[in-house]
């Protein structure tokens, strides 16, 4: 035994097919006035129906790209942060001394007597976190331009509706005949 096929909305079958849709039923030219503005409803209904799609889609997309962006912010945050702290422990206390008792042991002569690399600890003491706090320039900066290359959102459901715009604006145009 077959069971008949499924009836539409309306709860018509023809050909062997459900209806689901009674106002795209048969040519154009020969439709109604009430098949033509069911057409132009259920027309602009997909229509809605697509464009919200495609907005949930780009709204997925630059909520990742955000999320990505805040990430990177955040990690260029901390480097920052720990090069702030190594510029306070290590510029002001025992790294620059223990590399300037290191270097002390070290010394060569010169014309004007022996000199000692005693003075070297300053050195790793400022250029340690200089060159941190480079590397978390670049990441902050990174991040905010990742975040500021996905503004104005939305640019692909932007870009359709204004063709949509035009597409309707052309059919309210009368011929000109």
């Amino acid at each position: 035994m077959t069971l008949p096929p499924p009836a539409g909305v309306d709860g018509l079958v023809r050909d062997g097919q459900a209806r689901l849709d009674p106002a795209h039923d048969g040519p154009l030219p020969q439709a109604t006035l009430f098949e033509l503005i069911g057409r132009l409803i259920n027309d602009t209904s997909d229509l809605a129906d697509r464009q919200i799609e495609l907005a949930k889609q780009e709204i997925g997309e630059a909520r990742d790209e955000a999320l990505a962006a805040v990430k990177r912010v955040a990690i260029g945050a901390g480097v920052a942060i720990g090069a702030s702290l190594l510029l306070v422990i290590w510029a002001w206390t025992a790294f620059i001394w223990f590399f300037n008792w290191l270097f002390g042991f070290i010394s060569f002569p010169t014309p004007f007597g022996t000199q000692s690399l005693a003075w070297f600890g300053w050195l790793l003491g400022i250029l340690v976190p200089v060159v941190l706090g480079y590397v978390a320039y670049r990441f902050i900066r990174g991040g905010i331009n990742d975040a500021t290359a996905s503004w104005p959102p939305l640019p692909r459901t932007r870009e359709t509706l204004r063709e949509d715009l035009e597409w309707v604006q052309r059919l309210r145009t009368p011929n000109a005949r």
